[in-house]
């Protein structure tokens, strides 16, 4: 048995890159598959039944994975400073994304074609499963069912079983996340306080829907307030298994371009996603067959901030005018 080890870090990215996973496993399934991270849950990840072992790259250096003697490296890390790391050692066979360094050195091997104008995030990664052989790629690769992949995540009930099951009957369960360290970084978000008015007027508009607005204990920002009959507040600790959960029984997911998106697109949820023009096909919903709808703003969208959220309140409401009609 040879040991493939896979190289991706945090949250978000991590979501992104099941579809490669699932397809190193399915593709060589004699093979131990090792992924090597760091900033998702190893409770989380070590249960997932395609992924044979975790490492985690807070306590294990380069030179201990070295030491294990993979018959592959295969990282998505794409930062010089990584690449010169690697060079430090002697894997057998490093597969990265092309880098001014892969170019010039034979120690990296690169996808050849490179094409990925439009590709979301998902498919670009699957470039580097494919540069381990191309011919056993092409002939295998249509034959997987990436649908599949939802089924193998853990979920947990145990914080949102009473959050679903009390206060009536409700026909339609739509999740609205507000929060990405990522956006806020780039200054791509509305304002809390408009993610509030958001979520009121909805509750308003579709008393028929329960709305629970989504948020994570680490979160320094908690929201304070008062919860109507059909608003509600799921704040979940460090078990991604408990988000699983919630974000699989939604009927609609309208959020920031965050890992929550990621999450649900893997579990086919239908998403309305706030996102910025640059990301808007590497980040999108939508790559495992499910409903994606989006509001793409543009740099300096900021002096227009006012237009753009009665855009994004149209389009909710839009979207869920549709749910109403298809039998709520």
């Amino acid at each position: 048995m040879s040991k493939i080890i896979f190289h991706a870090e945090g949250f978000g990215d991590l979501f992104m890159c099941f579809k490669a996973l699932y397809a190193l496993k399915q593709l060589y399934p004699q093979d131990k598959l090792v992924l090597y991270t760091r900033g998702m849950s190893f409770e989380f990840l070590s249960k997932i039944a395609f992924i044979d072992e975790i490492i985690d790259a807070n306590a294990v250096s380069l030179e201990k994975i070295c030491a294990l003697e993979p018959e592959l490296f295969i990282t998505t890390n794409r930062s010089s400073k990584f690449f010169d790391e690697l060079l430090k050692f002697n894997f057998k066979k490093v597969i990265v994304h092309p880098h001014m360094k892969s170019f010039f050195s034979s120690y990296f091997t690169t996808p050849f074609p490179y094409f990925r104008a439009k590709l979301h995030m998902s498919q670009i990664v699957l470039k580097l499963v494919r540069t381990i052989n191309p011919k056993h790629y092409d002939a295998n690769i249509s034959k997987l069912d990436f649908s599949r992949v939802k089924d193998f995540l853990p979920s947990d009930d145990y914080l949102s079983k009473k959050l679903l099951t009390g206060g009536g009957a409700y026909k339609k369960i739509i999740g609205i996340n507000a929060f990405s360290n990522y956006s806020e970084h780039t200054g791509t978000n509305l304002f809390v306080k408009d993610w509030l008015y958001l979520a009121y007027e909805l509750a308003r508009t579709y008393p028929h829907f329960l709305f629970i607005l989504l948020n994570y204990k680490a979160n320094p920002i908690q929201f304070n307030i008062k919860e109507e009959p059909n608003l509600k507040v799921f704040i979940n600790d460090d078990n991604i298994a408990s988000l699983t959960h919630i974000t699989k029984n939604l009927d609609l997911l309208i959020s920031i371009d965050t890992g929550n998106v990621h999450l649900a697109d893997i579990l086919q949820i239908p998403t309305l996603c706030f996102i910025r023009n640059v990301v808007e096909y590497r980040m999108s919903g939508g790559s495992y067959g499910g409903v994606y709808k989006q509001l793409v703003v543009k740099p300096g969208w900021q002096k227009h901030y006012q237009c753009y959220f009665k855009q994004f309140t149209s389009k909710s409401k839009e979207i869920l005018a549709s749910l109403s009609d298809d039998g709520a």
